[in-house]
C-alpha cells in the first residue's frame, strides 16, 4: 500500500481498476502500489504519460510545470506520523512593544 499526501491547493479524483479515489487537499489517502503507478507513475522514471493524463501538461514544453505540480503530492509505503508539528519552528508571539501614553512610558515586565 502506497500513502498519497495531496499538499496541492486543488482536489483530485482518479482511479485504477474500477475504483475510483477522492484525493482531498491536505489529506492522506492509502492506495495500492498497483493505482499509485497508474495514476502518479509511482516507482516509475518517465512521468510524461501520468502527468499528460492527469492533465497537468498539454506538450513537452510543460513537463517542468507538471513535475513541479507532482512535487506537491507525498507518496510514500510509510503512514504520515499523527500529531506531529510539520514545521521544526515553535510559533511565537512577541512581546508588545513600549508604548507612550498620557506622557508616561509603559514598558513590558517580561
Amino acid at each position: 500500500m502506497i500513502y498519497v499526501t495531496n499538499n496541492s491547493d486543488q482536489d483530485l479524483r482518479d482511479g485504477f481498476g474500477g475504483v475510483f479515489y477522492d484525493f482531498e487537499k491536505g489529506k492522506t489517502l492509502e492506495i495500492p502500489e498497483e493505482a499509485a503507478r497508474h495514476i502518479f507513475g509511482y516507482g516509475k522514471e518517465d512521468k510524461t504519460t501520468h502527468l499528460a493524463r492527469l492533465g497537468w501538461i498539454k506538450t513537452a514544453n510543460d513537463f517542468q510545470e507538471g513535475l513541479d505540480r507532482l512535487a506537491q503530492w507525498d507518496l510514500s509505503t510509510q503512514a504520515p506520523k499523527k500529531n506531529q508539528s510539520l514545521s521544526p519552528l515553535v510559533e511565537r508571539v512577541p512581546l508588545p512593544s513600549q508604548k507612550r501614553a498620557g506622557g508616561k512610558v509603559l514598558s513590558v515586565a517580561a
